[in-house]
């Protein structure tokens, strides 16, 4: 079943009074979402008690976690010291996804720095096997990593990369597919519904279509440069989109069951409903 929800707590909540993100299940169920991100872009700094009781209220309200993994991840890195961090940001994660009860666990893939890109990526294929190991070893098969497509063009992450990366993996590895990011890395891919078709038809090619049904998506309209992304926008954006529409129609049309969080900058909680109200109206 296809869920929509916001990455993190939005303007209009602290608008409403409230604080504390063990609030926000309760309020999110209320506008009638399911789904919520926990962001530790900066590192995982949550006590395990917190997140169980955090974790224990969304459930309660129907609202199913995932949570990122802090950006500085870089599994591209030559440096063994760097790669055993990033084992430990990973691993913190999902430690703390476990306690939250939720199961999926986006991460931004890293970046070539003095390598080429094809010497980049094939260590971080290398580097991603390594941590599946670790996963499988420490009893977290049941928790899904999600490599995500990235927005500058100089990150590793482009479709054809994170489609390389869940095809090394089992059912466990699904794909994060941020629209926003690839219409930024391309400077205005999505235009059609069309458009979004190419993209999740090669990505039912490249991963199957069991893990393309499940894909975890991010969604928001993003600035762009020819280097790629610049910053988060919201809906009301009319200049650098993407429009959200057509993806929707091609979700209902392919009765696909995505997660789909909103990245909106502030207004992420309004506009994931939007997206989850407009998909309402096409399979009435």
């Amino acid at each position: 079943m296809i869920k929509f929800g916001p990455s993190g707590l939005c303007e209009q909540f602290s608008q409403s009074g409230m604080k504390h993100t063990v609030e926000a299940g309760k309020w999110l169920q209320g506008l009638g979402l399911d789904c919520f991100e926990y962001s530790f872009g900066r590192g995982v700094q949550i006590k395990t008690d917190t997140a169980k009781l955090i974790g224990e209220e969304f459930a309660n309200c129907g609202i199913e976690m995932s949570v990122h993994a802090p950006y500085f991840i870089n599994l591209a890195t030559a440096e063994e010291e760097k790669a055993i961090n990033n084992h430990r940001y990973i691993f913190g994660s999902l430690d703390a996804l476990r306690a939250f009860g939720g199961k999926r666990c986006v991460f931004h893939p890293g970046s070539p720095l003095k390598a080429s890109r094809e010497q980049a990526m094939n260590l971080l294929l290398k580097r991603f096997e390594q941590v599946l190991r670790i996963k499988e070893d420490c009893g977290y098969s049941d928790l899904l990593l999600c490599p995500e497509t990235m927005g500058k063009k100089a990150q590793l992450g482009d479709l054809e990369e994170v489609i390389a990366m869940c095809s090394i993996g089992d059912d466990s590895i699904v794909p994060c597919i941020d629209f926003g990011h690839l219409n930024s890395r391309e400077q205005g891919l999505y235009h059609s519904k069309d458009d979004y078709k190419r993209t999740v038809d090669r990505l039912i090619e490249g991963v199957g279509e069991k893990k393309a049904n499940a894909m975890h998506v991010h969604f928001s309209k993003i600035q762009y440069s020819a280097n790629g992304e610049v910053r988060h926008l919201t809906f009301d954006d009319d200049i650098y989109g993407p429009e959200y529409q057509p993806l929707m129609e091609v979700f209902a049309e392919y009765r696909l069951s995505p997660y789909v969080i909103c990245e909106s900058a502030g207004t992420q909680t309004r506009d994931a409903l939007a997206m989850k109200e407009y998909y309402n109206t096409l399979i009435r």
